[in-house]
């Protein structure tokens, strides 16, 4: 099928359809215009408008070819689907053809449902012409017969058992001679959710859009109607002899491919549990925490990038150039600033108010996947120190799992805190390097990955006098450890890099509260958390910790609470 040519449907004997495939954006949808002797049905108008023009120029072609009812039917009441609808002449005199549940969504003028409140496109009430697999046809089901302004809608309602806990409800819509429309009910992605086939082509909605990251868990998500609805289409892939789908978001998808699709996506859709609801209130805290994130991750891919450069520059004065080169191509630095370049225009944008939260957070999903595609690990893993690429994998990791509408691993455990700090001085303070392992290499590459090993280290506390004092007892905490593990080596490293001469650490247990406190010794007039205080708050919530930063007779202060697990005897 190729877009914005009108073509014969496979299948029938006098349908044409026009199909207009948009780039996926968060308010424009795929729509597909059907021509028959008997009907112009129109499947979603979209929310773009040069969209609805053009469409709407295109229903008017077909009515002074052949004068003929035009309906339009929605996949779905997602406002990005219908916006533009009733700011056409054409298309808003159109009869409108919608499920039950989506027509009372529309006709009460339901935010939540619609997404416009998350979408944030004031709409008012819409009428619905035609209620589609409504209750009543449901069980009386067969003929049915509705009269609109002297034209007749007739439809026949079926219902089949496709397995032992599945029916399948479809209605059949005469087009013309032989050829129909059949609407089936395939709710999850929404509740009123239906795929519409006339011939060998099924058009699905966003039954393939559904599971997707930020759109799972948006009003009206249901799971178990999701995999239901999977085995429904799969049953109609199966049995109706489809060639080809027409999806509401991206390019047409052959029924052999939809069918390996949705037999994936029925596996992974068993995983999507105790998914967080997708609301404007999740959307502008994601969008807050992924701008964070954003900035976190700037800044340690820039020192990971800044010490693969140091050790290319200083092999190549060794003469290891080839070595040098293997170096330079661990990291695709300048896709990598690309893409930060690019996120940053995008945060004006949406600072200036031309971009959505919902926006944001689908933004940042994209660049996190892609800095994730770049991010080798395990090749790095053999050049730098293991403690800054967990955290890159781990801030990672995390938003991929909040932007999948899940919490972040959080695994408490019961930790001896002044051993945890102990235990972490010796990690910083250890060389990550032997100083005989040059020397004794007994291959070339042995040498060289010493080599690396030695110049990659960077000791920023070498002038650092760091002292700790352990409060009495020992306090043990409810905490994620190495989640903490990692934001303790993180401040640290950020109050030795604004020059603390001294970084005192101290801990004390009062009452059911730990606290862990560090203070930083030299002259420093800005905090050195103050730009980044709202990240480690979020880091520290999900370790099981509250944080307070302050100032102190000039001094930087870090206080870290943690609620307490008693020593057992």
């Amino acid at each position: 099928m190729e877009p914005m040519i009108s073509q014969r449907v496979p299948g029938t004997g006098n349908v044409t359809v026009y199909p207009y495939l948009c780039k996926i954006d968060i308010m424009s949808s795929n729509s597909y215009l059907f021509s028959s002797p008997g009907q112009i049905a129109l499947i979603d108008p979209g929310g773009v408008q040069s969209q609805a023009e053009c469409l709407e120029e295109m229903v008017q072609i077909l009515q002074d070819e052949l004068p003929r009812p035009v309906v339009v039917y929605l996949t779905h009441v997602h406002i990005d689907h219908w916006y533009q609808l009733k700011q056409c002449k054409t298309l808003s005199k159109a009869f409108l053809a919608v499920q039950e549940t989506g027509a009372r969504a529309l006709e009460t003028n339901d935010p939540q449902m619609t997404l416009s409140l998350l979408l944030d496109r004031p709409m008012s009430a819409v009428p619905v012409d035609i209620r589609l697999l409504s209750c009543h046809d449901k069980t009386k089901l067969g003929e049915t017969s509705l009269n609109k302004n002297g034209w007749s809608f007739d439809y026949v309602t079926n219902s089949r058992w496709i397995a032992e806990d599945a029916v399948l409800y479809s209605q059949i819509v005469p087009l013309g001679k032989e050829d129909c429309l059949e609407i089936y009910h395939t709710p999850g992605h929404s509740p009123d959710g239906v795929c519409i086939r006339t011939g060998s082509m099924l058009i699905v909605g966003d039954v393939f859009f559904a599971p997707n990251p930020g759109v799972a868990g948006a009003y009206g998500w249901s799971q178990k109607d999701f995999m239901q609805s999977i085995l429904k289409i799969l049953w109609i892939l199966e049995n109706e002899k489809i060639l080809i789908c027409g999806c509401g978001h991206g390019k047409f998808i052959d029924a052999q491919t939809a069918h390996k699709t949705l037999q994936v996506m029925y596996s992974d859709a068993a995983s999507l549990k105790d998914l967080q609801e997708i609301t404007p209130h999740w959307a502008r805290r994601t969008s807050d925490y992924a701008q964070d994130l954003i900035s976190e991750l700037e800044r340690i891919f820039t020192i990971i990038a800044g010490r693969l450069a140091y050790i290319s520059h200083v092999l190549g004065e060794l003469e290891e150039e080839a070595q040098a080169k293997e170096l330079d191509c661990l990291l695709d630095t300048a896709h990598m600033d690309e893409l930060f370049v690019d996120f940053h225009a995008f945060a004006r944008e949406l600072h200036a108010g031309k971009k959505l939260d919902i926006e944001m957070v689908h933004k940042t999903g994209q660049v996190v996947g892609r800095l994730d595609k770049l991010f080798a690990k395990r090749k790095l893993e053999s050049v730098l120190g293991q403690s800054l690429l967990e955290r890159a994998g781990r801030l990672l990791s995390d938003y991929a799992a909040t932007y999948r509408g899940f919490r972040p691993p959080y695994i408490v455990s019961r930790v001896d805190i002044n051993r945890l700090i102990e235990v972490v001085l010796e990690k910083l303070l250890h060389h990550s390097y032997e100083e005989e392992a040059i020397m004794q290499a007994e291959s070339v590459e042995d040498f060289r990955l010493a080599l690396m090993a030695r110049i990659a280290h960077v000791n920023i506390f070498e002038y650092v006098d760091l002292a700790f004092w352990p409060g009495s007892g020992k306090p043990f905490a409810r905490m994620d450890q190495e989640r903490f593990a990692d934001i303790l080596i993180d401040m640290l490293e950020r109050f030795a890099g604004a020059r603390m001469k001294k970084i005192e650490i101290a801990t004390a247990l009062k009452d059911e509260w730990l606290t862990v406190r560090i203070t930083g010794r030299g002259e420093c007039t800005c905090h050195p958390l103050s730009q980044s205080k709202r990240f480690f708050e979020r880091s520290l919530a999900l370790s099981g910790g509250l944080l307070q930063t302050s100032f102190e007779a000039n001094s930087p202060c870090v206080e870290i609470e943690f609620s307490t697990l008693q020593d057992e005897v």
